[in-house]
């Protein structure tokens, strides 16, 4: 008998369901075509298992200096070392070494449109706002030609970070380029999106991030918000998603990722639903998530907990009122070299299975069998088609450390995975299995 069991936290109120947008089930692949190969048929087969809708490209900080038509990301690294004062120039150099030493001579738009075609996936782009031309557009023609919807262009990526600003770059300088970009893509592409970059709310009232979204919430040329969620559930010191060094809490492993799941479950319960409302008190405006995970961290890379925060971040969206302004998001990362973050991690030239592989799986689910709707009561999530019929039921449970899914499309069975381990701290193995089990009734 085959078992799979998937086990998601429940909470104490019921929440009014609310329409499921396909658009929040999207992944970025920042660095992935650099250390995953398309050709590959085990890793595409894998991808399209978790059945995404939505593929980002080409990435965050690698949108901003990409050049359509040019070798990989086709960097130029005057332009890299003269607006980012971080250390992306070192890493841009990191990604284009490997892209040598590989022999990859294509641009990797050629990758995305191989994979978005082989997951019929719909198309989020960066837009590099450093240049004035016409990559963007040349871009979303190459999608289109290939039949790949685009549904919206990021106006640039996280260009509010300090990073950009030591540099000299002016929230001025930001608002003429997006809208000049905007209004390139809106004359030709009248029906594609466009979203500008929204600052880290700050505390301060003077401080540049406010000052930031003040002046864009004035403007009125962008569909959307782009905000960045990474959830930090580690004391320490962190910058742009990365912690940087942590501190050690409790008095062994067990009590610490107590401590990192009980900030965890606040974080998506209460901290996030009131950073998502203050965006849109402020700009009134949809809202894109494209990058979020935990605060990226080998502790908790790849470990159970991760796998529950990423299964209870989706389910929450899909349930909670409070985060409905949110209309697309892509986790980051599907493929790279990192351990905390991507769900296919190169290895030595082997691509292993990251522990958020099986949640995923799961949740794709949802969009296979086009649930219009979920209704949350303590955590357990049941999921409706539009006939009014329960086809799925999930479940996240901390305590009992298992995410479950009961699909119940097939009449007259009940099919069930199970993913879970003994501990929060657990670390998948290479194939991104803790204990799972596949049961069919």
């Amino acid at each position: 008998m085959k078992q799979i069991t998937v086990i998601l936290l429940l909470s104490i109120e019921v929440l009014f369901a609310q329409d499921i947008n396909e658009n929040i089930f999207g992944f970025a692949t920042s660095n992935t075509f650099t250390y995953c190969d398309v050709n590959d048929t085990s890793f595409v087969n894998k991808v399209k298992e978790i059945n995404p809708q939505v593929l980002r490209f080409p990435g965050g900080a690698v949108g901003n200096f990409y050049h359509f038509g040019k070798k990989g990301y086709g960097f130029d690294f005057n332009e890299i070392d003269k607006y980012h004062d971080g250390k992306f120039p070192k890493r841009s150099r990191g990604l284009e070494n490997s892209r040598h030493k590989k022999r990859q001579e294509a641009d990797y738009i050629e990758d995305f449109i191989l994979l978005a075609n082989h997951t019929n996936a719909k198309a989020v782009l960066v837009a590099n706002l450093f240049v004035d031309n016409d990559d963007i557009l040349l871009m979303i023609e190459k999608l289109q030609k290939n039949n790949i919807e685009v549904i919206g262009v990021e106006l640039g990526s996280e260009l509010s970070n300090r990073s950009y600003f030591t540099k000299g770059y002016t929230i001025e300088e930001y608002i003429l380029s997006s809208k000049k970009c905007s209004d390139k893509i809106k004359h030709k592409y009248p029906k594609i999106k466009t979203a500008i970059v929204a600052a880290p709310l700050a505390k301060r009232k003077g401080h540049r991030h406010n000052v930031w979204n003040a002046k864009l919430a004035e403007m009125n040329f962008y569909d959307a918000i782009i905000i960045h969620s990474y959830a930090k559930v580690i004391k320490g010191k962190d910058q742009y998603g990365q912690m940087l060094s942590e501190e050690t809490e409790g008095k062994n492993k067990a009590e610490a990722f107590g401590i990192y799941k009980d900030r965890a479950i606040k974080y998506l319960a209460e901290e996030y639903p009131n950073e998502v409302q203050k965006y849109i008190s402020l700009f009134n405006k949809p809202i894109w998530v494209t990058e979020w995970n935990l605060q990226m961290s080998k502790t908790t890379g790849n470990t159970l907990l991760q796998s529950l925060f990423v299964a209870q971040y989706l389910l929450e969206l899909m349930s909670n009122p409070n985060l409905s302004a949110i209309e697309l998001t892509t986790y980051h990362n599907l493929g790279g070299r990192d351990f905390s973050g991507s769900i296919f991690r190169n290895n030595k030239e082997e691509i292993e299975i990251q522990s958020t592989y099986y949640p995923f799986l799961m949740l794709g689910k949802i969009f296979e069998n086009d649930i219009v709707r979920i209704e949350k009561e303590q955590f357990e999530y049941q999921c409706f088609d539009i006939e009014n019929n329960q086809i799925l039921n999930y479940k996240i449970d901390w305590k009992s450390k298992v995410i479950i899914c009961d699909d119940f499309s097939e009449q007259g069975s009940t099919a069930s995975i199970k993913y879970e381990s003994r501990n929060l701290f657990d670390k998948a193995d290479v194939n991104g299995e803790l204990q799972i089990e596949f049961i069919i009734d």
